[in-house]
């Protein structure tokens, strides 16, 4: 026992509450959690009321039964953990690991999926399951319900594994999900909190406000970027013939992080304030200290190493731990990346970004969990680093010269109001009996307060509390039967999986209806939602809560409209050239009826005449709230009559604004109007409610006036021709006979290669499969086109199929064309995400949707330009409508593969047609190297599509649709293969990207988009099959510069001897 002399908190350490026993090792005595007091009995020892709750973190697990104060097994993950009984491979000499693989033997799971064996984490956990019950726990393999404590950003497949494990291995009827910070937030004791978790593998910082998670910010800078920092030391400290590891890790694991644990330590803040909170308490020290920091930071210390080959001993100053303490959390560079930020920084900007009622208590109750929060200093160097950012910036997120002068005239504007005010005041001579309008005291009211106890939750200052951690207060949250927010019954995880989760909504109207984040207290059931608890497992809609974010798709029956397309808020806003559009409205209709978008023809009249509606409410707004300053004004000054002379105000307010006095007294010669309070608060009433009203309406006016706007197509260039003009043809000796030229569809009949059959039963007319050596012939030509780009510069790109709706609007591709036909197709939403503004998504009718979003919101450098790009993709149209026989078979189908170019230019129009020459180079050279027939012909401006301003099209021949009683050139036979087009800045100024001009940098324009066809692929492949069919043969030539993807040189049928020539 502590003697009588020591201080009070060594006389308090080691208080048990039991002495412990020192006699031989035996068997522990299970936990009281079973018995429930007064009321345990023989008969309540059932598996049915143990609830085992488990923590899964990066490299550990945390298990033990609800109710207990702490965790009764911690299992870590390790190279030891993968040997079989009877494995001595430990004794033997260790091996040194490679660089890559150093620290992902000791990890149970990491959040990026990338190269993760699920399978293998399953059988981890298992096992470290398996150990805890039966070596800790002391439990056997009835089942019983449990809890998960988890990170809310846990992705969906781990936690479906996770889940999988605990049902089909551990046969648990009931799970229940709790999230780590709001558990933390329990255990300290209080609804609202700051929750710092320095964990392995990163920080992450959550607000909590009444149990609810309201935001999450995340550094990669945390446990594992220390250890490998305090290798490289290690390493570097060592002799120059040791350090040289090829691809090896000289130092082990085990030791890095040994000495990681024992000896790092953090310096305190340089520019610590030294103020302290009166709400933190001291930390009872043995002795000062302070002065002999400097002098411990320059001594030297000794680490022995003993996985080295041969084992060292390393010298070096003790502050090279601090320093490597303070490079890995606390420095970096000036402009960091979002997810590296240090820890001070990304504390104070998570609490900036936060609403000012929930910063205020947040920031009262800041507590760090995770491992590294326990290195000596590093608590108080982070609240000291925040506080010192918080009285230097205050919480103003604008910072700058410019703001800094603004607020200065700002202050200085008030205080000059403020000194007019008063003389204003004097000099109306009414002050009144001051004793007349001070309040009496009432002595028995003051009695009341005075007695009454005040309980004012702190607010608005930096404190740090402690935490006892996630598991205990999920521990304590179980243990008095609280409904966990997410409960999953075995039996409907086993039929649905994942996917049967409900929506987010249902998460968020449960939340409400339990009137906390965390819940209320369950009828029955037990801890962390029973069947009685409302949240269990025999209810037909259940949730994942926080990790349940489920994205289901469904091709929708009827499509968009184009005022149906919402806009995220993360999305670029347009940039329109909108006074262009005011001041020549007429050429934008005569556009419009040019291209045949008749229906569109009225939309710049109709921008200018709300324009002028628009112009109106802004005055009568700025009118009614230069209206309500003044009577603020007025109702802040008191008056002894009660009445208030309201133009007399005015009048002085217009003094202050106007140079020329005289001037004012000539227009301020008004009549007065004197008011009373009640009359003032009335007129401000009414004066808010019109605001309110006219505020609705501009947004109103300006929204119609950018869907108007946007629906308006680009203006053609002078270039483009009336009438389709012809320019160039190649091939023309190569032209089939039309009479001796059999259909695509008939030649891939007789040869099995094409089957329209079969995909009209899967899915739908226009949809088709290629077979054998068709599919190889279409594999053969993407290869070829994407060779031919690459080789002339352009960097070939992977897209994504599915884009939001408004990007493939920004592009120019709407629900419907000008002819009210459908275009693509979109993904189906339902009434509740319309309502609560989820943007839509469609499926990408060409590449050049998702490659014009690349720089979405982006600034180019000038002298990057031209970026080239080719990609491959699926493209899916709609394109509903009747076909004819020149459009039947390939020619115009659902679903097709394009190989497609793009690029960014200057914002000049001879570099545009430079570089629309340069595509056009390409495309011919890929169509005459395979034998076709083409011409290029300049479109007139209606068959332009919405953001073309210039397009040239490259038109193949196609015998089977040509006339066979007439030998001159028929115009049914030409079909288009490729085209190009010239799209200036219209993409680009609705999708936010800009580049800065060489000449001032400070000056940004709107970069031009070119996009060509260089292969749509199914039409091409028609081509081939007519214009290579023997008949005698019954087979088909491939082109020679195809045959290096080709197996033969000869399509024929599947058994055929000529097929394998």
């Amino acid at each position: 026992m502590a003697s009588a002399n020591a201080p009070a908190h060594r006389s308090l350490y080691g208080v048990r509450s039991t002495a412990p026993n020192q006699s031989q090792p035996h068997t522990p005595p299970r936990s009281p959690h079973v018995l429930s007091g007064s009321y345990g009995s023989p008969s309540a020892v059932r598996a049915e009321d143990d609830f085992v709750l488990i923590e899964i973190g990066s490299r550990f697990i945390r298990a033990g039964f609800a109710g207990d104060p702490s965790p009764k097994a911690v299992e870590f993950w390790g190279p030891e953990k993968q040997r079989r009984v009877g494995d001595l491979g430990a004794w033997q000499l260790q091996q040194q690991t490679a660089k890559d693989t150093w620290a992902a033997d000791y990890e149970i799971w990491r959040f990026n999926l990338r190269d993760f064996d699920l399978d293998l984490f399953q059988h981890r956990l298992d096992r470290l399951l398996r150990d805890a019950f039966t070596r800790c726990l002391l439990i056997d393999s009835r089942p019983r319900r449990m809890g998960l404590v988890l990170d809310p950003a846990v992705p969906i497949p781990l936690l479906s594994a996770v889940l999988d494990t605990l049902f089909n291995n551990f046969q648990t009827p009931i799970v229940s999900l709790l999230s780590c910070p709001t558990m933390s937030a329990v255990a300290a004791g209080v609804r609202s909190a700051l929750v710092v978790d320095m964990g392995w593998r990163e920080t992450v910082v959550t607000s909590v406000y009444e149990y609810r998670e309201v935001r999450t910010t995340r550094s990669i800078r945390g446990g594992r970027l220390l250890l490998d920092g305090l290798y490289d030391l290690l390493r570097s400290l060592l002799p120059a013939g040791e350090a040289e590891g090829k691809g090896k890790r000289l130092v082990s694991f085990d030791e890095c992080e040994d000495i990681m644990c024992r000896i790092i330590w953090c310096r305190t803040c340089a520019a610590k304030s030294p103020r302290r909170q009166s709400a933190q308490l001291d930390t009872v020290e043995e002795q000062d200290e302070s002065d002999n920091v400097e002098e411990q930071a320059d001594s030297q210390m000794e680490i022995a190493l003993r996985s080295t080959d041969p084992p060292t001993t390393l010298s070096f100053p003790f502050g090279k731990l601090a320093d490597l303490c303070d490079d890995t959390f606390f420095n970096g560079s000036s402009l960091p990346d979002d997810n590296e930020f240090p820890i001070h920084l990304l504390i104070y900007n998570h609490l900036l970004q936060l609403p000012m009622d929930v910063r205020a208590v947040c920031m009262s109750r800041l507590m760090f969990t995770g491992g590294c929060s326990d290195i000596l200093g590093i608590k108080g160097r982070i609240v000291d680093e925040v506080t010192s950012m918080v009285e230097a910036k205050g919480w103003v997120p604008v910072k700058g010269k410019g703001f800094e002068q603004a607020r200065n005239k700002r202050s200085s504007q008030r205080w000059s109001d403020s000194t007019s005010l008063a003389a204003f005041e004097n000099s109306g001579g009414g002050g009144g009996d001051e004793q007349e309008t001070e309040e009496e005291d009432d002595p028995v009211e003051a009695k009341i307060w005075r007695n009454r106890p005040v309980t004012r939750p702190l607010q608005g200052q930096l404190r740090a509390i402690h935490s006892l951690g996630p598991w205990a207060g999920a521990s304590l949250a179980c243990h008095l039967k609280m409904v966990a927010t997410a409960t999953i019954d075995r039996d409907q995880w086993q039929q649905q999986g994942a996917t049967g989760a409900s929506r987010p909504s249902d998460v968020d109207s449960k939340a409400q209806q339990r009137q906390s984040g965390l819940l209320r207290t369950g009828g029955g059931g037990g801890g962390g939602g029973g069947s009685g608890g409302g949240g269990g497992g025999h209810h037909g809609n259940w949730t994942l809560g926080v990790w349940g974010v489920m994205l289901k798709l469904q091709v929708a029956t009827k499509p968009r409209t184009g005022r149906s397309i919402s806009r995220p808020s993360s999305a670029p806003k347009p940039i329109l050239d909108m006074m262009h559009i005011r001041k020549n409205p007429k050429l934008y209709e005569d556009t419009c009826r040019e291209r045949r978008y008749d229906s569109l023809a009225n939309n710049a009249n109709r921008i200018v005449e709300l324009y002028q509606q628009l112009a109106k409410l802004r005055r009568e707004g700025h009118s009614l709230r230069g209206r309500s300053k003044v009577l603020g004004r007025i109702l802040a000054e008191p008056s002894a009559t009660g009445f208030y002379d309201v133009n007399k105000m005015m009048k002085m307010m217009k003094k202050k604004r106007e140079r020329d006095d005289d001037e004012c007294e000539e227009k301020e010669e008004v009549e007065e109007e004197i008011l009373t309070r009640e009359q003032i608060l009335s007129e401000c009433r009414d004066i808010k409610t019109s605001l309110v009203t006219i505020e609705q309406g501009e947004a109103t006016i300006e929204s119609e006036i950018e869907h108007l706007a946007l629906q308006i197509p680009n203006l053609h260039d002078e270039a483009t021709p009336l009438n389709r003009k012809r320019i160039k043809q190649i091939n023309y000796v190569l032209r089939p006979d039309p009479t001796k030229s059999l259909s695509h569809l008939e030649i891939g009949s007789r040869l099995g290669i094409i089957d329209f059959a079969s995909a009209a039963s899967a899915s739908g007319w226009g949809w088709y499969y290629l077979i054998g050596r068709g599919a190889q012939l279409e594999n053969a030509l993407v290869q070829y086109a994407i060779t031919t780009a690459t080789e002339r510069g352009y960097v070939q790109v992977s897209v994504p199929s599915l884009v939001y709706s408004h990007i493939a609007s920004a592009c120019g591709f709407r629900p419907r064309d000008h002819n009210e036909k459908q275009q693509f197709y979109s993904v189906d939403q339902s009434q509740e995400d319309v309502e609560r503004g989820v943007p839509g998504r469609c499926l990408a009718g060409t590449s050049e949707i998702p490659l014009a979003a690349m720089k979405t919101d982006t600034t180019l450098a000038y002298e990057d330009l031209p970026i080239r790009h080719v990609a491959v993709s699926r493209c899916y149209r709609a394109e509903a409508g009747a076909r004819g026989t020149n459009t039947k078979g390939l020619y115009r189908v659902h679903e097709f593969t394009k190989v497609e170019l793009f690029a960014w230019l200057a914002p000049d129009w001879v570099t545009a047609r430079f570089m629309l020459d340069e595509m056009i180079a390409i495309q011919l050279d890929i169509l005459e190297k395979l034998g076709l027939n083409c011409r290029v012909v300049i479109m007139p401006a209606s068959d332009l599509g919405a953001s073309a301003a210039f397009k040239i099209d490259i038109e193949a021949y196609f015998p089977s649709r040509a006339s066979r009683s007439r030998k001159e050139d028929d115009v049914d036979a030409w079909g288009e293969v490729t085209s190009a087009s010239i799209c200036t800045d219209y993409q680009t100024r609705r999708l936010g990207t800009r580049v800065r001009l060489p000449l001032d940098e400070k000056q940004l324009s709107w970069p031009y988009t070119i996009n060509a066809t260089a292969l749509a692929v199914p039409r091409v492949l028609a081509a081939l099959l007519e214009y290579g069919w023997d008949e005698a043969s019954n087979t088909v030539i491939v082109p020679e510069c195809l045959r290096p993807w080709m197996a033969n040189r000869l399509i024929g049928r599947p058994n055929s001897p000529l097929s394998q020539m």
